[in-house]
Formats: C-alpha cells, sequence, structure tokens
C-alpha cells in the first residue's frame, strides 16, 4: 500500500522507495529523491538537503541560485519547464508553477498512479511569470496557502491601478512611500509595475535587488532601478522592500501580501487565492485531492461539498 505523508512537506513511501517533497524538517524514511519546487523558505531545508549528499535533488537552476548560492549541495539535478528526467526510477515530469522565479510543479507516475505536484502556484497573468498551466492525474497534491472562501482576491489589473494610484498620490504630495512585498515573488512584481507606469526611477532595497538579478539572469526584465540605501530619499521616489524590512523610519509604508487589506494595503501575492486552487482542482479530473499546507481542512470541506471530489487532509494517507 502506498502512504502519503503530509508533515513539514509530503513524503510518497511504497516498499522502501521514498519521493520526498519539499521538505522543511527531517523526514522520518531516508528520502530516494527529494524535490524542491521552488526558494522560498517554506519549501526547503538546507540541513535536510545537506543531511542527505548522496540523494538527488530535483529542482531548476533559479531555484538553486536562491537557495544555494555558493553551490555547497551534492547532487542536484537541473530541470526545466517542459523537460522530463529520470531518476531513481520514476520520470518527473517538470513545468512552469508562476509562482516565483524558478517555480515548478511536477508530474510523475508512482506505484500505477499519476500524481501532480503543485509546489505554490498562480495561474493569473501578471507583469511577470508567465501563468501556471493546470495539470492533470489521478492524485493532485495541492498547495492550500489561500484554501479559504476568506481569501478572494481581486483582478490583478484592479490591483495594478490602485498601487499606481498611490505611488502617483505621494509623488504629487512630494513624500517618498515604501512598497512592501515578499522579497522573492511580490517585490519583483512591484519593481515591474513602477517601471511600466511611474515616470521616476523606483529604489530598491539590497535584498531585494539580489533576488531581482535573478529574475534577469533567467529573462524577466523588471527595468531599471537604483539601489536604496535605507535613508529617506532626496526625491519622492517610490521604494520596494522586503515585507520584513525594518528599514525607511517615518517613510509611509504600503503593505503587498494576501493576508492584509486596506487604505495603504493591498492583498498582492505570488499564490493562486481560493478561487484559482479551486479551479486547479476542478479542471485536473483527480479522482483524490491531497492539500499539503494552509487551510487544509476548510478546503476539503468545501470540495467535497461542492465537487464530491475524494480528498484528505489528514497527516497521512493510504491509497
Amino acid at each position: 500500500m502506498l502512504e502519503i505523508t503530509v508533515d513539514h512537506g509530503v513524503a510518497l513511501q511504497k516498499d522502501g522507495k521514498v519521493i520526498l517533497l519539499d521538505p522543511t524538517r527531517m523526514p522520518k524514511r531516508a528520502p530516494s529523491v527529494i524535490i524542491v519546487s521552488h526558494g522560498h523558505s517554506d519549501h526547503f531545508s538546507l540541513k535536510v538537503l545537506k543531511a542527505y549528499p548522496d540523494v538527488p535533488k530535483i529542482m531548476s537552476r533559479a531555484t538553486h541560485e536562491i537557495i544555494d548560492p555558493n553551490k555547497k549541495l551534492r547532487n542536484i539535478v537541473y530541470v526545466e519547464h517542459g523537460e522530463t528526467i529520470e531518476v531513481a526510477g520514476i520520470e518527473f515530469s517538470a513545468y512552469n508553477a508562476g509562482h516565483i522565479i524558478g517555480s515548478l510543479q511536477f508530474s510523475f507516475n508512482f506505484d500505477g498512479k499519476d500524481f501532480v505536484f503543485t509546489g505554490d502556484f498562480n495561474l493569473e497573468k501578471r507583469l511577470i511569470l508567465k501563468p501556471a498551466q493546470i495539470l492533470k492525474g489521478d492524485v493532485l497534491i495541492v498547495d492550500a496557502t489561500y484554501g479559504s472562501p476568506r481569501y478572494v482576491f481581486p483582478k490583478r489589473s484592479d490591483l495594478y491601478r490602485e498601487i499606481v494610484a498611490v505611488a502617483k498620490r505621494f509623488f504629487e504630495e512630494g513624500s517618498p512611500i515604501i512598497f512592501k512585498g515578499r522579497r522573492i515573488g511580490t517585490a519583483q512584481e512591484l519593481v515591474a509595475l513602477m517601471n511600466a507606469s511611474v515616470d521616476v526611477l523606483p529604489l530598491v532595497e539590497e535584498v531585494v535587488a539580489r533576488h531581482n538579478s535573478v529574475y534577469e539572469m533567467h529573462g524577466e526584465w523588471l527595468g531599471m532601478y537604483a539601489y536604496w540605501n535605507g535613508q529617506p530619499p532626496d526625491m519622492p521616489l517610490p521604494i520596494i522592500a522586503g515585507l520584513n524590512s525594518r528599514t525607511g523610519g517615518k517613510i509611509p509604508k504600503c503593505i503587498c501580501t494576501g493576508w492584509v487589506k486596506g487604505k495603504l494595503a493591498f492583498p498582492l501575492s505570488s499564490h493562486a487565492d481560493y478561487d484559482q486552487i479551486f479551479r486547479y482542482i476542478k479542471e485536473s479530473n483527480a479522482s483524490l485531492v491531497i492539500p499539503f499546507c494552509g487551510f487544509r481542512k476548510e478546503l476539503a470541506d468545501a470540495v467535497s461539498r461542492e465537487l464530491g471530489i475524494e480528498i484528505s487532509y489528514a497527516d497521512k494517507t493510504r491509497i
């Protein structure tokens, strides 16, 4: 019997072979292969990756550059969108996930069943990155970060228009403003938005700029910007900083993340919202759905009630 465990990552185990997906804690069983879907720190653990130097670790080149810039990890197996590779006797096909640079979703056959692992994904057309395509399979292991009906985001075009209006208002008032977003993902989208919509050069916090270079290295042009030293600028320029940045003092701040909304806060996220997650599940043709993070129970209740699809939010599922 094949066993699927959701515990700080996802592990699929059958007859001693273990596929480990996005591990953030040491697994109970040694893996045969590890997949890292993307470079956000809640989807990998360097401690885990270093603990298995001889185990193949599948990821994109951009993801490797983000999580291991000094190239100390061993046995990295690169894969990019549209490619299929065989590792540990299993064929893995990789597809763009539309979340951050290098983010991938995977399909593979294990124990006679076709699996899809989305990682974090986004189906919406944005200024940067191509949207993910919906993959079909028997078992869907799906991101549920925003898997609650409370998290339905406005259209991207509406969010863009409102954010740009804030930037222009502060410029006209002669005041700089800091737009804060996750330093890999939303921050790069904000840089591209400012370049496309505001006739002044945006300033970018150094930690964001380091990741901008990875985007640009892999073909995502964000536009022009200057480094920000953390001090109030002489001109009323828009500033892009990381979500957890503590710099900027009394400069007004506009928060851009799916978790908030308000006068100076917009639900701009690189994740799929509830409607996108629901659409993915509906169109995947999966007979079993396993959410692996976020609002797992709320999503399971809604999918079971509205679609009649079997969905398991238990920590352990046997099929």
